[in-house]
């Protein structure tokens, strides 16, 4: 599974919503500064907070990166501070910053708080999204997202 899967899982066990991608995914809203059909749909759903779940390849210790984006507020940075509380609570390594920080202004991160809303990136390592084939280290990751989100 994909983070869109993740994704997916995560707001129907929660009754939030999930925008992915249907079937392949040509370009990278994340990378793309202008507004496209994809950043469009997150910006007219105004009033919802943002979690953009991404993934980063195993090369890194942590376990979930958190990117509070170009002008993090309060709600972001108390969003991020609980993320950060429950996943070690369920013994995840789990911090903010570079390399995905979600500055850059091609963000879905950054759209959305320029625009006025609030957003959080969550980076999320291979070896933690993979429930079919990796569940023991899975299980930890969508545990300790779904006590946040709940």
């Amino acid at each position: 599974m994909g983070t869109g899967g993740l994704a997916e899982t995560l707001a129907e066990l929660t009754a939030s919503t999930a925008l992915t991608v249907v079937g392949r995914q040509t370009g990278d809203p994340n990378w793309d500064v202008e507004i496209g059909a994809f950043k469009r749909e997150v910006l007219g759903r105004p009033g919802l907070v943002v979690v953009d779940v991404h993934g980063f390849r195993e090369d890194l210790p942590e376990d979930l990166i958190l990117g509070l984006g170009p002008t993090s507020s309060p709600a972001v940075r108390q969003l991020a501070d609980r993320l950060l509380a429950v996943a070690a609570a369920h013994g995840l390594a789990a911090r903010t910053g570079r390399p995905f920080d979600a500055t850059w202004p091609g963000t879905i991160t950054a759209t959305v708080q320029v625009a006025g809303g609030v957003a959080l990136q969550l980076e999320v390592a291979g070896r933690r999204r993979r429930p079919r084939t990796r569940p023991d280290t899975t299980a930890p990751v969508l545990a300790a997202l779904l006590e946040w989100l709940g």
